[in-house]
């Protein structure tokens, strides 16, 4: 059984603790290597922060170097897994981890796991005052759903399919 892991692995980096994104951050340079999530940053993430979405940054001076965003939605029940349906109403309330990129200069140096962790731990503490069944996420590609699979123990459903949830109790549990 996987745990999710809340510390971070590289201190000697000199990065932010993770805030909320502002004007004054510098999205300029950021590049994960995906188009789609560089221009969602730079062109929708600010915007999407007035009713939809609540984005994260972790910077280098002022300098974005990794960022999160997360949501809510909700999943009608025949569409979770058991183990979130069980004793649910037919729209079960989740939080979407709806995008999640680290700079191609800071990759493979945990800094995504750390995001994800940050992540969910915001989600844990807004469990206490929200209802929330699961955390879902949409992976992106393969490479992404290997990611979460690794980082926590998120259950893919449909089986074979990019999307995925981890049960509140999970997350609740990890942070407690």
């Amino acid at each position: 059984m996987a745990e999710i892991d809340d510390t971070p692995d590289h201190p000697e980096l000199p990065l932010s603790a993770p805030v909320p994104l502002t004007a004054e951050h510098d999205l300029s340079a950021f590049d994960c290597g995906e188009p789609a999530l560089n221009d969602w940053l730079r062109h929708r993430a600010l915007k999407n922060e007035s009713r939809f979405s609540r984005t994260y940054v972790v910077c280098v001076g002022n300098q974005v170097v990794g960022y999160f965003c997360i949501s809510a939605g909700s999943v009608e029940r025949g569409a979770a897994p058991g183990k979130v349906r069980r004793n649910a109403p037919d729209q079960i309330p989740v939080s979407v981890v709806g995008r999640l990129a680290v700079d191609l200069d800071n990759a493979g140096k945990g800094l995504g796991a750390d995001l994800l962790a940050d992540a969910l731990r915001r989600i844990a503490l807004a469990s206490q005052s929200i209802g929330i069944g699961a955390v879902m996420v949409q992976a992106k590609d393969e490479a992404a759903k290997r990611f979460y699979l690794r980082c926590a123990e998120f259950v893919e459903y449909p089986e074979d399919s990019r999307t995925l949830f981890l049960p509140i109790e999970t997350v609740v549990a990890a942070f407690s």
